[in-house]
């Protein structure tokens, strides 16, 4: 139903197995149920992918967008034959507008990216016949699930039908309901009965739709800034750091501050080659960018060689948010 395995396929899956995707997209699960190959490593390395693409004639790959971006720098780097692909896979993490078009040319144009969660698998999918338009975004509603967005209140949950605006804008909770959905945890009452309501599974994500449902993922609830009283989503800050010639990747989190409750503060990987790119170069870029509201402008950067991630390359944010306070004591922030 998501996307088009059949039995003459050789898929590798680059995510790890003890993960759903690294068994159901595109691992051993779906492809020897309907008899196609699959192809093993015991550990990622990204130049040995592509050369098995070109060696064996591998038709997917199934990964998170961490794996896509290192393929797509050794793709540039060294080219191969990619034509046997006939589609490559992600999940786990939200994928880039400005990063799916790159894949795109780098890699292939058949991008497929799911959305959702351990507890509902796959909720929403974005295929191939959806780019460029909607290049960003998670996609639409899975065949078997219902997704909505819903307003978020500080004393209650939203009720099911109190859906945030189709205008891409207004941002809300994602909440699924579906018939491969848990429907509770062990020995956990209270957080099932903050996540598990009336039938639907309150992930905990926010996000924005348009008039078609097109659901774009900005971040966690967890994740959330507040500065100054107003709201700051981290993904939208990262995703136009991320624009910018000489940044590999970047995450934003919030420094407790006297006056303004919370600064914004980014860690920025910088991109090979990159090492003049400094503080002032970012600020410069977020002040032009059109998209970006003053307040969501980063006050303070720290440059890393790597920023903390899962196994499946979402960005851990607390560990970040945790160890902010002391980098700002030790002087350790760049400021513009």
């Amino acid at each position: 139903m998501h996307f088009p395995l059949s039995p003459e396929d050789r898929t590798l899956n680059m995510t790890p197995w003890f993960h759903r995707g690294g068994l159901y997209s595109g691992g051993p699960n779906p492809v020897l149920y309907v008899g196609a190959e699959s192809v093993a490593l015991r550990h990622f390395d990204a130049a040995t992918v592509l050369d098995w693409v070109q060696e064996h004639g591998l038709t997917f790959l199934i990964g998170a967008p961490t794996n896509l971006g290192l393929l797509a720098e050794q793709q540039a780097a060294r080219p191969r034959d990619l034509s046997s692909l006939r589609g490559i896979v992600t999940m786990g993490a939200p994928l880039e507008r400005e990063a799916c078009l790159r894949y795109q040319e780098l890699l292939t144009a058949r991008i497929f990216n799911g959305y959702g969660t351990t507890e509902a698998f796959w909720n929403t999918f974005l295929r191939p016949s959806d780019l460029p338009d909607h290049a960003g975004s998670a996609g639409r509603a899975c065949t078997d699930d219902d997704v909505a967005v819903v307003r978020i209140y500080d004393d209650r949950p939203a009720a099911p039908d109190d859906h945030v605006a189709h205008d891409g804008s207004e941002i809300g909770e994602v909440i699924v309901r579906s018939a491969k959905s848990g429907y509770a945890y062990v020995n956990q009452p209270a957080e099932e009965e903050s996540r598990f309501r009336d039938g639907w599974l309150y992930i905990g994500d926010l996000a924005t739709w348009d008039e078609d449902e097109y659901v774009t993922i900005v971040g966690r609830k967890d994740d959330m800034i507040i500065s100054g009283g107003e709201n700051v989503h981290p993904v939208q800050v990262e995703e136009i750091l991320n624009e910018l010639d000489g940044v590999a990747d970047s995450a934003v989190v919030g420094l407790p501050d006297p006056q303004w409750g919370q600064l914004v503060v980014a860690y920025v990987v910088r991109a090979p080659g990159a090492d003049e790119i400094g503080a002032a170069e970012l600020d410069a870029h977020c002040r032009a960018h059109p998209m970006l509201a003053a307040y969501k402008r980063p006050r303070a950067y720290r440059f890393v060689d790597e920023l903390p991630m899962t196994a499946t390359g979402k960005k851990i944010h607390y560990q970040l948010r945790a160890q902010a306070p002391a980098d700002a004591e030790a002087g350790a922030l760049e400021r513009p």
